[in-house]
């Protein structure tokens, strides 16, 4: 099935409107003027009946009879006014005058003295009510009607091709621009119209190449980032192996380094295994009742090793706070935002750890007074590998994927989550989640 262009559906619109409303027009025209002619015509030819008895009348009553002269005056006065006469009278002979009147006919009676003697009857010489002038004036109509159709067809057409080449104009814009953008040119822009409707289509292109852009900026940077992850521990290794070739390093040291190594490579896929788990749509959660209390307490183990190392103060205040959710997951929810904390916090500096609930939510609250960041990076904290010191993870061991998978955990148990920072100050992040009554 073809389908027609906005240009040509607009043009075949136009036209059929125009065309409609012209035809329109001529049928209630003649709809309205045909009974006028015959009407008029009825009318005109009543009207010289009736004169023809009046001269029929006063000639009879001159002459005395129905004379010879008297039916010759009539049939002058017929030919007069291009009619056929007859008159027929009271017992029922007709008098000849000329060619019998036929077809559409008129009749007066013929009265002289009070006394109805006779009949005038008339019609046209060709039978016919209406007659060549009135034939000429209905056909001299349609003519009209076909003169303005083919006028509003004409300036339908030039309409529809004006409209349809200003609605296509910036239609043809935005495809172009759509068309650049599908072959990878992501700085294309839409110059967004005047026209409301238009303007919101280029606005809403214009957004999804903004973010297109965004996105392959930061893939680059994620690829860039995860290679130079890999390339490290991957160089260390290639050196530490070159090293045992030469002998170069003890080989208990060399294990040793290789060992690190190893293990920085393993925190690093196992950091991507667990954002490509996180990120499948519909992740699966074993959802069960549990106190979030009890959780932050289990969780705390795993870091706690890192928390002594760097002589970190942690504050624990939890309250019973029961939630449907998946032990494992919020548990890996709650060791990423700790591992967080002691990573940009100062050695003797000082983490809290709340758990508290309303009515409707149970809060999950991780606070340092770490190094903190600047307002403008927030938004971008949960985006995978984004990191606004580039450098510090290097220092901290940091892939710049735990707060990406903390976000999609948290969303997977229909909970959201938000953060506070500033410079020098440190970080608040907290997590709520839907609250049960237990």
């Amino acid at each position: 099935m073809v389908t027609l262009g906005i240009r040509t559906r607009l043009t075949v619109a136009l036209v059929a409107v125009a065309l409609f409303a012209v035809a329109l027009a001529a049928l209630i025209g003649n709809l309205g003027l045909t009974p006028r002619l015959n009407q008029a015509a009825r009318e005109r030819l009543a009207a010289s009946s009736v004169h023809l008895s009046h001269i029929a009348a006063d000639a009879y009553l001159n002459a005395g009879g129905w004379t010879t002269d008297v039916r010759n005056e009539l049939g002058h006065a017929g030919d007069l006014v291009d009619l056929r006469v007859m008159v027929k009278l009271r017992d029922g002979r007709v008098l000849p005058i000329g060619p019998r009147p036929f077809g559409a006919t008129a009749n007066t009676p013929v009265v002289v003295n009070g006394v109805d003697i006779a009949t005038i009857i008339v019609s046209a010489p060709t039978g016919k009510l209406l007659s060549a002038a009135d034939v000429r004036l209905a056909g001299s109509l349609n003519g009209l009607h076909l003169l303005a159709a083919a006028i509003a067809t004409l300036t339908a057409l030039a309409t529809a091709l004006l409209l349809s080449q200003t609605l296509s104009r910036p239609l043809r814009r935005i495809r172009a621009v759509a068309e650049r953008l599908s072959h990878g040119e992501l700085d294309a822009r839409v110059v967004e119209g005047a026209e409301p409707e238009i303007r919101d289509v280029g606005h809403a292109l214009n957004q999804l190449a903004e973010t297109l852009q965004q996105e392959e900026r930061l893939r680059r940077e994620g690829v860039a980032d995860l290679a130079h992850e890999l390339r490290t521990p991957v160089n260390g290794l290639l050196s530490r192996v070159e090293a045992a070739q030469d002998d170069v390093l003890p080989l208990e040291q060399n294990l040793s380094a290789m060992h690190r190594e190893v293990m920085r490579l393993t925190q690093l896929l196992n950091d991507l295994s667990r954002l490509a788990d996180a990120q499948q749509p519909g992740i699966i959660v074993n959802k069960s009742l549990l106190d979030l209390a009890t959780l932050v307490t289990s969780a705390i183990p795993s870091v706690q090793p890192r928390i002594d190392e760097r002589h970190i103060e942690l504050n624990v205040r939890t309250e019973p706070t029961w939630v449907y959710g998946d032990t494992a997951r919020l548990e890996q929810v709650i060791v990423n935002l700790l591992t967080n904390a002691v990573n940009y916090t100062a050695e003797r500096g000082r983490i809290d750890v709340t758990v508290s609930h309303t009515n409707a939510e149970a809060v999950l609250e991780v606070r340092d007074n770490g190094i903190g960041m600047a307002a403008e990076d927030l938004p971008f904290i949960f985006t995978r590998f984004w990191r606004a010191d580039r450098s510090r993870s290097r220092a901290t061991g940091g892939t710049g994927i735990g707060l990406t998978i903390v976000n999609e955990l948290v969303h997977a148990h229909d909970g959201r989550i938000d953060v506070d920072s500033a410079l020098g100050v440190g970080s608040r992040f907290r997590v709520f989640l839907p609250n049960v009554d237990a």
